[in-house]
């Protein structure tokens, strides 16, 4: 499969606006080329194990010719909504990393596949290589299954890494547990790049976007974002609710949940927008987490295919979420979602802290997952920090969007420090700061002021939050627990 360079150019773009980016940390959806040898529909229909569990409800299933990925997602009585033309398709994980363009033992990807970097993929590779799985369970309401990845751009490559899947049903939910392993030779921390965790490609059928991205989410306040063909290749969205849905044109299809997500991706590949599993017309959405892949990171989340209408895919949205806004950052175990640019940390596993090294003052810098705060809700942000550079101050930054939606200009204060390396508690006023109380915060930053020294040292983070609570009690955070978890055993 292909990336055409325009679709290369246009994805760069626009996550460079949404993140300060260096070369190559997006993901792209993928879509056929002939002239790379892929599998026809048949070939890769002949190869098929499906097992499957359902319900009264929806039945789903998993392919062991295609690495475990979900190939199979439709009610009970209904036609499999899920594309399954090559090993690119699916519902499935597909992770990103350095060095970029990546090589192995003297084989290079091919050109157009060359920006992907570090790129395994649950279902298989480009050149029709199914992944091989390791372990599989089935029971009465689950499917289990470990895979080892292949490197999607080079044939017959496997990536050394390891991808779980625990699959339960729930109503019309299928409810998935994620779990990644790296065991990479190559120990360098390289630069954050959006995973696919997951992406989800359905039929052609299934062309109707729908996304909430207004400022009253939660409500009926607003209406609900609704896209369509043709597009440019994709489209890249920051909802502010944590969701997204592809349906037919009668607003039935299957939504992507997942917890505190709000960098996501769209795309639809075809002409006649309609179509069986194994056609090209397809729809694509994914949750595109920025993440850095340490080469030892274990990772664990949830995240959920809800099948059925529009209002019904929000209200088991609305249903699932935790019921507190409050943000609760506690770095004990976790980077909680934050990466940087520049700068590096000490790396996994994250051992009570986030111990950053800084190195250069124009460049480094810490950040935030995408949010969605009301700033005049937050006061002030409290941040248990230690900081040893040759500078007495340290800088917050923030990105907010106004009621329309409109971006605002990038804000910043610089606050004082205390440079003795011990842990401090900095409480940063933020109400009467200009350009806070009127936006919506999508996300925080904190680097080095620009006007101090040259920076070579280190910052180190216990816990950011946005409620004074955390001061008083220090406590492992119980704002921020998952809505469901799944039990793995």
């Amino acid at each position: 499969m292909t990336h055409p360079s325009s679709l290369h150019r246009y994805l760069y773009r626009s996550w460079c606006l949404l993140l300060a980016c260096t070369a190559g940390v997006y993901a792209q959806p993928r879509v056929v080329s002939p002239r790379l040898g892929h599998p026809s529909g048949a070939r890769v229909a002949a190869c098929h194990n499906l097992q499957t569990i359902e319900n009264d409800r929806i039945r789903v299933g998993i392919d062991l010719c295609a690495g475990g990925a979900i190939a199979y997602l439709a009610p009970v009585h209904g036609e499999n909504m899920i594309n399954t033309l090559d090993l690119g398709r699916q519902a499935q994980v597909a992770l990103y990393s350095g060095p970029n363009p990546y090589a192995e033992n003297g084989v290079s990807p091919d050109t157009s596949l060359a920006s992907q970097g570090w790129n395994p993929v649950q279902a298989g590779d480009a050149f029709g290589t199914a992944s091989p799985v390791i372990t599989f369970r089935k029971e009465t309401n689950l499917l289990y299954v470990k895979t080892q990845p292949r490197q999607y751009a080079l044939s017959n490559t496997l990536g050394e890494a390891y991808i779980e899947s625990w699959i339960r049903l729930e109503g019309n939910v299928a409810k998935v547990h994620a779990k990644i392993t790296l065991f990479r030779k190559d120990k360098k921390q390289y630069e954050v790049r959006f995973q696919e965790m997951p992406c989800v490609y359905l039929n052609g059928t299934y062309r109707n976007l729908w996304a909430y991205q207004g400022t009253n989410p939660y409500t009926k306040k607003d209406s609900l974002t609704r896209r369509q063909p043709p597009l440019t290749y994709g489209e890249l969205f920051q909802p502010t609710e944590p969701w997204m849905a592809m349906t037919d044109d009668s607003s039935f299809g299957v939504g992507l949940y997942v917890k505190d997500c709000y960098d996501w991706n769209r795309a639809y590949f075809g002409t006649d927008k309609k179509g069986p599993q194994y056609e090209n017309n397809v729809a694509y959405m994914a949750a595109n987490a920025p993440m850095i892949l340490d080469h030892n990171i274990v990772h664990e989340w949830d995240y959920e295919l809800i099948v059925g209408t529009v209002d019904e895919i929000r209200s088991r949205v609305w249903q699932a979420r935790a019921g507190a806004s409050v943000a609760d950052y506690q770095f004990s175990a976790s980077r909680e979602g934050w990466y940087y640019q520049q700068a590096t940390d000490a790396g996994w596993p994250i051992q009570g802290k986030l111990h950053v090294n800084l190195t250069d003052k124009a460049r480094d810098q810490i950040i935030s997952p995408t949010v969605f705060w009301t700033a005049n809700q937050i006061p002030k942000l409290y941040v248990r920090a230690a900081f040893k550079t040759p500078q007495n101050r340290f800088r917050m930054s923030w990105q907010g969007v106004d009621a329309a939606g409109k971006a605002g200009p990038l804000r910043q204060l610089a606050f004082s420090i205390i440079n003795d390396g011990e842990m401090h508690t900095y409480e940063i006023p933020l109400s009467g700061q200009p350009g806070w109380n009127d936006q919506f915060i999508r996300q925080i930053r904190f680097r080095p002021v620009a006007d101090g020294a040259p920076v070579n040292g280190f910052a180190e983070f216990d816990w950011v939050s946005t409620s004074g609570s955390r001061i008083a009690s220090d406590q492992p955070c119980v704002v921020k627990c998952l809505p469901f978890t799944i039990t793995r055993n």
